[in-house]
């Protein structure tokens, strides 16, 4: 693991604690670099806010979506794709479940929706270009990018909301029962 890993993976567990500890708001950014031992700048080179602490995850996992359906064969069954590439992301199961946990606990569910929301977009927006890459048209794949990202973030949402403990393998089925359902409209 490289340094700016270990310092991320370390800020991210200090701030979880400080979350629990002071509550989200009352967090300080400065004592939490403190406590790592590094300035509040870096902070913000790894995290643009406090909230992306408790969101990363999902951009993460965003991020190795998009290239891991790049590299699923064109002519594969979307929801095949889909579920391959969401589930090839390096997770930790354990991490995963705790800021799902802590992320009901501290945060309202208006701004998990919110963030959710706005994921959902992106995830869509890049879906969008891949199903353009893929061959299909314009409306086709911006409906078919709509419609997997919003089932995809409903079964993230319905997940979230569940109650603890928060199993990835529960995120999984949800996922898939989520693209089951849709899978007509593609």
């Amino acid at each position: 693991m490289s340094k700016a890993a270990r310092t991320r993976a370390a800020l991210r567990e200090v701030a979880l604690r400080h979350f629990v500890a002071d509550g989200f708001e009352a967090a300080s950014v400065p004592a939490i670099a403190a406590e790592v031992g590094v300035t509040e700048r870096t902070f913000y080179r790894h995290f643009a806010t406090k909230d992306e602490v408790l969101f990363g995850d999902v951009a993460d996992r965003l991020a190795w979506f998009a290239t891991a359906m790049r590299d699923r064969p064109a002519d594969e069954d979307l929801v095949r794709s889909v579920l391959t590439a969401l589930g090839s992301a390096p997770t930790d199961p354990q991490l995963l479940s705790e800021i799902a946990r802590l992320r009901a606990a501290l945060l309202s569910a208006e701004r998990i929706d919110r963030t959710f929301r706005d994921r959902q977009g992106a995830m869509a927006t890049e879906l969008r270009a891949i199903l353009g890459e893929r061959g299909e048209s314009g409306l086709d794949a911006a409906v078919h990018a709509e419609v997997v990202a919003g089932a995809v973030f409903a079964a993230l949402a319905v997940w979230t909301e569940g109650p603890a403990p928060h199993d990835v393998r529960r995120l999984g089925d949800l996922t898939q029962q989520a693209l089951e359902q849709v899978r007509p409209a593609l």
